[in-house]
């Protein structure tokens, strides 16, 4: 989330589980707070000292020096997976957003069955950074998306938007939204909308919703997310929004030499 990229954080390597279970070895993530707070040294060190298999490292994506020192360590083969766009949108103003599009009402919750209907259907070809990996477990990125909608439809800080038809009552898409009161800050997890169902409206009728919805039910004034740097056609319907581009993310995959071609899949 993009807290966790704040300015001045804690420049932490953690195991991941349930990448690991996943894809059978040890993944750890290492997310580099924005900022110069953490040298080049310092991110370097945490990689060396790593046992995983697997470092899947996100970081500014100025951080050239960084990226160049990270392909010239030997113990490593180094990969760059994707790049990871974030937008930002104020929420202020908000009372004028044309919330619903003629025929589609907006409701809040939602059954995780519909939820994932929808997003097996949107996202069974989506690439992201597992997808750009040949050395990885062919077939995850769907499961993986599955997985962590389950986890925020449980999530406490999570607000789940459901598009309908009026007339089929058919769920159309959704927003599942984590809201950071602590940080004051808000981030679209997740969403999508069903394949029949795009360039009609639905997806910036959600949007401004949960726009709205943040700022007459709550006191964040700022929404944040994120796509790859691909993505081309969200990205357009984004600034069509009134979206700015807020932070470039790079992703890294380092498989260990010693440890990865025994550990991963054939």
């Amino acid at each position: 989330m993009i807290q966790d990229f704040a300015a001045g954080g804690v420049l932490t390597l953690q195991h991941s589980e349930t990448e690991s279970r996943r894809f059978g070895f040890s993944v750890a993530r290492l997310l580099v707070p924005v900022g110069q707070s953490h040298s080049d040294d310092a991110v370097i060190a945490l990689v060396r000292e790593s046992s995983s298999a697997l470092i899947i490292l996100r970081a500014e994506s100025t951080r050239d020096s960084l990226f160049q020192e990270l392909r010239a360590l030997r113990a490593f083969e180094s990969l760059h997976a994707d790049t990871l766009c974030y937008y930002h949108w104020a929420l202020a103003n908000s009372e004028n957003d044309n919330q619903e599009r003629s025929g589609l009402s907006i409701e809040h919750g939602g059954a995780w069955r519909e939820i994932d209907e929808i997003l097996t259907k949107s996202f069974q070809e989506y690439k992201n950074h597992y997808s750009m990996n040949s050395r990885l477990s062919s077939g995850v990125t769907l499961s993986a998306y599955q997985q962590w909608a389950a986890g925020l439809m449980q999530d406490s800080q999570s607000v789940a938007l459901i598009a309908r038809d009026h007339t089929t009552g058919q769920a159309l898409g959704f927003v599942l939204l984590i809201v950071d009161e602590p940080h004051a800050l808000a981030e679209v997890a997740l969403n999508a909308v069903r394949p029949d169902a795009q360039r009609g409206g639905v997806y910036s009728t959600l949007m401004q919703s949960a726009r709205a919805h943040l700022a007459h039910e709550t006191d964040i004034r700022d929404l944040y997310i994120s796509t790859q740097i691909g993505n081309t056609a969200v990205i357009a319907a984004w600034k069509k929004l009134g979206l700015t581009p807020h932070l470039d993310l790079c992703t890294y995959h380092l498989m260990r030499r010693d440890a990865f071609d025994s550990a991963a899949p054939h």
